[in-house]
């Protein structure tokens, strides 16, 4: 008996450590990432059945980033505007600058770092994470490294298993 209690504990602790909130998501947007990685990610979410990778993020239960900050809030509120909030297009009188020119716009996310978020869509809560650097730019470590990602929000999520 006193075997089992151990068994037992650790057991609960397993299940208990799942994330309920992943069981809701089962489309995924993905923004681009540092090194190409939300292309290896895509294929990788793709052929393992987990998780249905879409290109319109209207699609999307949650958006997949390796950063967040005030750049990832900006690009939030670019594809999911608040209610009453008119899309960024509409209003291109305001988008100029005090020369009257069209204002640029810069890329306003800077190298990730190793981390990967999983962000819901609707409350824009960060669901999931995991801290998991490419250590060089070349494909096949980014793309081990997008497999290795894959793999555990799969394994995380409770999804069904690879398919052969």
């Amino acid at each position: 008996m006193r075997r089992l209690i151990p068994i037992v504990c650790a057991l609960g602790l397993a299940f208990a450590a799942k994330n309920p909130q992943l069981e809701a998501i089962h489309s995924v947007y993905l923004l681009p990432m540092s090194n190409s990685l939300d292309q290896y990610l895509a294929t990788r979410l793709t052929s393992s059945g987990s998780f249905q990778v879409v290109t319109d993020p209207q699609k999307a239960d949650a958006v997949l980033t390796d950063k967040i900050g005030q750049g990832f809030e900006d690009k939030m509120n670019e594809l999911y505007p608040p209610e009453g909030v008119k899309p960024a297009g509409e209003d291109k009188e305001k988008e100029k600058d005090i020369f009257g020119k069209p204002s640029q716009r810069f890329g306003s996310f800077s190298r990730g770092r190793g981390t990967v978020f999983l962000v819901d869509r609707k409350t824009k809560n960060v669901i999931w994470s995991i801290y998991w650097p490419v250590r060089n730019s070349r494909p096949d470590d980014v793309n081990r490294r997008a497999q290795q990602i894959a793999d555990r929000l799969r394994k995380d999520s409770l999804a069904k298993p690879q398919k052969p």
